[in-house]
């Protein structure tokens, strides 16, 4: 699964749901526009990981482990 800027639906809300459980601070409506962005971009960074903004297979091994 790759999710970046643009993208909607049901795969955008379970990572917002889970990014939330996680502490971090956004709306979970299945839009990933600029402030989901940003939020993986921080986790990305928080994590030691290449922080692109896009979340694909790392982000979503870390996030989901």
């Amino acid at each position: 699964m790759v999710l970046k800027h643009g993208a909607k639906g049901q795969d955008v809300r379970k990572v917002q749901r889970r990014l939330l459980e996680k502490g971090y601070r956004l709306g979970v409506d299945g839009d990933f526009g600029p402030r989901t962005e940003a939020v993986v971009k921080q986790f990305q960074k928080d994590k030691r990981l290449s922080a692109d903004g896009v979340f694909g297979r790392q982000t979503y091994q870390v996030l989901f482990a």
